[in-house]
């Protein structure tokens, strides 16, 4: 008789222990999670009642009923050695391409990936400036033109409305959470309710900083590397693992809230107090692996305070009825391409 797999800890250690967050359009699979353990196949870990639940694949396939879409997303996801956010986004994307997800889906993808050629486009161009055609076509312009596909290429990305890389789009959408779940906490007519957005507020605002500090280096590093064509330009193994780790770090970071994020945009503002359970239950909890990328906001609890708080309030929170949240999920995937 197999063994129960053990319950995750609440805040995990490593980012790589918390996993990817999947956008699988099934209801019951909603708030899913990626994660491998290399050579253990990839499990998924589901949030509910009891905290969250680590649960193989085949039980999902037997209890929680994948959609094609979502079959199709784990094919291309399972094998991968060390899942990533941006890997993630990249299959899920993909899926959508083809389809899987509906046509409004499909069409956000196919934007969402026009929007990245373009960032390639203006990214490639800057390097070629700034180290010289010749330099920039070597090892170097490949790799970093990946790394900064997601980032972009300054702060004036954030000035765009909206940006147009992944990582500023991310950090921009959580400025949005942030300031209107700020006045819902506020406005909110019942004390469960009102407490449970403060608890999500104060996560977001603990992430987002950090986020938004990985970015900053980010672009600082590129903004230090030697300019002008007549320099040489520096040798991708100096530069492109501090560039990698940086962007990792913000996608890391932002990793789940951008689901949450449309999800709570996309409700109706009479309803959104029925969200607040699901929502809590999805919080992207930071490992303690991010705890020396900047330093925490000092208004804010610590994360241990803020999840215990997140036990006592979650009893006391309204369901969502079924169907209102199949309707929500479902659109999700045109909304986070």
């Amino acid at each position: 008789m197999p063994q129960p797999v053990p319950r995750p800890p609440a805040r995990p250690a490593l980012f790589a222990e918390r996993g990817c967050a999947v956008p699988f359009t099934a209801p019951l699979l909603a708030g899913a999670r990626l994660r491998r353990q290399s050579p253990e196949p990839a499990e998924l870990l589901l949030p509910g009642p009891g905290g969250t639940e680590v649960v193989a694949w085949d039980a999902c396939l037997a209890r929680r009923a994948p959609s094609l879409h979502d079959r199709q997303l784990w094919a291309r996801i399972s094998q991968q050695e060390r899942p990533t956010p941006a890997l993630i986004r990249a299959a899920a994307r993909e899926v959508a391409w083809l389809g899987y997800a509906g046509r409004p889906a499909q069409a956000a993808a196919l934007t969402a990936q026009r929007q990245q050629e373009a960032v390639r486009d203006v990214v490639r161009e800057a390097l070629a400036k700034a180290f010289g055609e010749e330099a920039a076509a070597g090892a170097l312009l490949g790799p970093m033109v990946a790394i900064l596909a997601q980032a972009g290429v300054g702060h004036d990305q954030l000035a765009q409305s909206p940006p147009t890389a992944a990582i500023p789009q991310g950090i921009v959408a959580l400025q949005a959470f942030c300031a209107s779940i700020a006045a819902f906490a506020q406005s909110a007519p019942g004390q469960a309710e009102r407490r449970a957005a403060s608890i999500a507020l104060s996560a977001a605002r603990m992430t987002l900083p950090k986020a938004d500090a990985c970015l900053a280096a980010l672009w600082a590093a590129v903004a230090e590397l030697p300019p002008g064509p007549a320099r040489q330009a520096p040798q991708p193994a100096e530069v492109l693992p501090k560039l990698a780790a940086l962007a990792a770090r913000a996608e890391w970071l932002l990793d789940g809230w951008p689901m949450l994020g449309a999800l709570w945009a996309s409700a109706d503002p009479a309803e959104r107090g029925v969200l607040l359970a699901e929502m809590l239950s999805m919080l992207p909890v930071l490992p303690r692996e991010a705890e020396g990328w900047a330093e925490d906001p000092p208004q804010d609890a610590p994360w241990d305070t803020l999840l215990r708080a997140r036990d006592a309030v979650l009893p006391g929170l309204p369901e969502m009825p079924a169907g209102m949240w199949m309707a929500r999920h479902e659109a999700l995937r045109a909304l986070v391409p």
